[in-house]
């Protein structure tokens, strides 16, 4: 009775303040702006069953919808009318009491909101509101009792839940259930208190608070909670009249709902504005704007001009348009050539476009595109500039020998104590050459030096892999010099040098497998082995720190070797601290770690992006990885151990439309021929 009294005392209130401000706005005129909102929240049960959600998680509740439609009667009220429909339920479980119901409640009437528009800026984007209303509530109980077999739940005092009843003679025999939670049964219908047919229907007064995120352009979203008085105690068909444990208590069943919804608002005041703000004018007015305006002042009426917005004291025909002599679609007065030949192109000027300009537009066009052209071999290039061919710098050497069978174990030891040794892979055949001079003086002063060491050799010119003959101007050149001879031809007297031995290999490898090491050095031996080496030092631990810099690149096998007056030596001659014995004649065949070798299929190249439908194919495969290169970006599927698994990678993406696709061999992120990929993976 109190709370009925309380609601009633602010729905007078809230009503009394309407009136007030509808008396005080009497030369205003406010126009209504209807406002339509859905939303969804959640249901929370308090009553009888659950102890009016004592002891229950706020996050315990059942789904729910919200429908509403409502108008501003003055700046700071709000009234409109409102639909809820969801459920309502709660489970109780006790040594005493074991009751449980699910209700589908639908409710409906009207509310009153109160915005605070008094203490608040009138520019604000979030405002806070409180409501009240009265509504019309409806609801459907029903309760689980029995499980989909029918066999009624009976609670033990050991927290089971059983098919016959603890205290029965054949207790025995009885068998554990589980809830299904159901609600199969009416509350209503089964009458256990003795209710009979109660009306599933009472009277409620929503009091809601909340907040209005205004969003713009007649949007808002409100965030908000009402709390349900109801008049009734029979949601969930426990009162304090019901029988034995089932006995609730004296207060009335409520419900609370919170959720978010999303509103629009017609603006009626804009159209008003709209057409307060239009031209007042009598049909005769606008027959004579109409008929006889001219806004580009041309003499032709606005009604009959075909080309409004003619340039000032252009010369125009009976339509408006300016004149054009020529017929290029250049008006006469913006056209910088009159007389432009029949059928000629011209520009924006009326300008006549040689063929010459049209070219000069098209590659400069082509140049600045973004355009991918797929082609046999998988690449794709979009338009670019050809880069003007340079020829290869040209340095002047010393060929100190050639390979094609292989060179004895001496005549590689001496050829590695020369610090700046080099090698020239051309085909099958390896030429020896000793330093790169800019001028041909400093590798004839080698050669001399070279000579005095017992070596002999020839001065050529390098152009990339190319090695020159420049006996002539060796000849006039060597006329006008003395004998010096060089410094740093074999390694200095007593003084020793180290290189980093990559491995041996029992076939000669593709210089890409080394890519990034740009002092390669490649010896062919006797015995079959092809040897790589490379760096230069006399630092024994600069030379250390290049082989962890070669292991980290994936070659294994790498070591340290020393060499001394044409001489290898071991590394504790060298002065390097070693434990255990140490062999000269060990060779560290291989020296590549297998485990990074992998096989990957080489998708495509594309220079800018990649066109759409080869995106979506990309998409289709799956494990695309891209590699980006100084000119284009390479896209990879995959990371196989085999051969094997790599074609047959290779067959399904060739199956979604990548006709051009190959398989690459990978060493450690560094792209390489899926036939060098064998061959590391073949050797011993």
């Amino acid at each position: 009775m109190r709370d009925t009294v309380r609601t009633s005392v602010l729905c007078g209130l809230l009503s009394f303040a309407a009136l007030q401000a509808s008396a005080q706005s009497d030369s205003v005129v406010h126009l209504l702006r209807p406002t339509f909102a859905l939303g969804s929240g959640a249901f929370a049960f308090y009553g009888d069953i659950g102890a009016h959600h004592k002891g229950y998680s706020p996050l315990v509740t059942r789904l729910g919808f919200e429908l509403r439609a409502s108008t501003a009667i003055t700046p700071w009220l709000e009234g409109g009318l409102f639909a809820q429909h969801g459920q309502l339920g709660a489970n109780e479980r006790g040594t005493e009491r074991n009751l449980n119901f699910k209700s589908r409640v639908t409710t409906g009437g009207l509310y009153f909101a109160y915005n605070f528009d008094q203490i608040l800026k009138k520019d604000r984007v979030v405002e806070p509101y409180v409501s009240i209303g009265f509504e019309s509530v409806e609801f459907l109980s029903k309760t689980d009792l029995q499980d989909a077999q029918g066999r009624a739940y009976h609670y033990w005092s050991d927290g089971t839940i059983r098919d016959i009843a603890e205290s029965a003679a054949n207790a025995a025999d009885a068998v554990q259930l589980d809830r299904d939670y159901s609600y199969e049964s009416d509350v209503r219908e089964l009458d256990l208190d003795g209710f009979g047919k109660y009306a599933e229907r009472s009277w409620a007064v929503p009091i809601g608070v909340g907040a209005k995120w205004r969003l713009g352009g007649g949007f808002d979203l409100r965030f908000g909670a009402t709390f349900h008085r109801t008049f009734t105690d029979l949601i969930d068909g426990v009162t304090d009249k019901s029988v034995n444990e089932r006995a609730g208590d004296r207060k009335k069943d409520h419900f609370m709902y919170a959720g978010v919804s999303l509103a629009y608002a017609i603006d009626l005041d804009r159209k008003k504005r709209q057409l307060e703000e239009g031209p007042q004018l009598t049909p005769e007015q606008m027959d004579i704007l109409v008929l006889h305006d001219d806004e580009d002042g041309d003499g032709v009426s606005d009604f009959n001009d075909q080309c409004p917005h003619t340039p000032a004291g252009a010369k125009v025909s009976t339509t408006g348009c300016p004149m054009d002599s020529d017929g290029d679609g250049v008006a006469d007065v913006e056209d910088d050539e009159p007389a432009t030949p029949p059928g000629a192109p011209v520009n924006s000027r009326g300008v006549s476009i040689t063929d010459e300009q049209f070219l000069k537009s098209w590659l400069a066009y082509a140049d600045s595109g973004n355009v991918n052209i797929v082609r046999s071999s998988a690449e794709s290039f979009g338009p670019r500039k050809q880069p003007a061919e340079t020829k290869p710098k040209r340095i002047y050497t010393v060929q100190v020998g050639s390979s094609q069978e292989g060179i004895t174990e001496a005549e590689m030891q001496q050829l590695l104590s020369i610090p700046d040794i080099r090698t020239v892979e051309r085909g099958d055949t390896i030429e020896f050459v000793v330093g790169a001079y800019d001028q041909l003086p400093g590798a004839i002063q080698r050669q001399i030096g070279l000579r005095k060491e017992g070596m002999n050799g020839r001065v050529v010119a390098q152009e990339g892999e190319h090695l020159l003959d420049v006996s002539d101007e060796v000849v006039r050149v060597k006329a006008g010099m003395t004998d010096t001879i060089a410094s740093n031809t074999m390694a200095d007297k007593g003084k020793t040098l180290l290189r980093v031995q990559l491995g041996a290999f029992r076939k000669k490898l593709s210089r890409n497998i080394f890519g990034g090491i740009g002092d390669l050095v490649t010896l062919q031996g006797d015995d079959g082995l092809t040897r790589y080496y490379t760096g230069t030092f006399t630092d024994m631990n600069k030379a250390a720190g290049h082989k962890v810099d070669m292991l980290g690149k994936g070659f294994k096998g790498a070591f340290i070797v020393a060499f001394r007056n044409g001489k290898r030596i071991s590394l504790k001659q060298a002065g390097a601290r070693i434990t255990g014995p140490e062999s000269l004649k060990d060779v560290a065949v291989n020296g590549v770690d297998k485990t990074l070798v992998r096989y990957k299929v080489q998708l495509g190249a594309f220079v800018g992006n990649v066109p759409a439908d080869m995106m979506d194919r990309f998409i289709q495969i799956g494990n695309v990885t891209n590699v980006t290169g100084a000119e284009d970006t390479r896209y990879y599927h995959g990371n196989f151990a085999t051969r094997e698994e790599a074609n047959t990678a290779l067959k399904a993406v060739q199956a979604k439309g990548i006709t051009d696709a190959f398989v690459v061999g990978d060493l450690k992120g560094r792209i390489i021929s899926a036939d060098d990929a064998d061959i590391l993976l073949a050797q011993p």
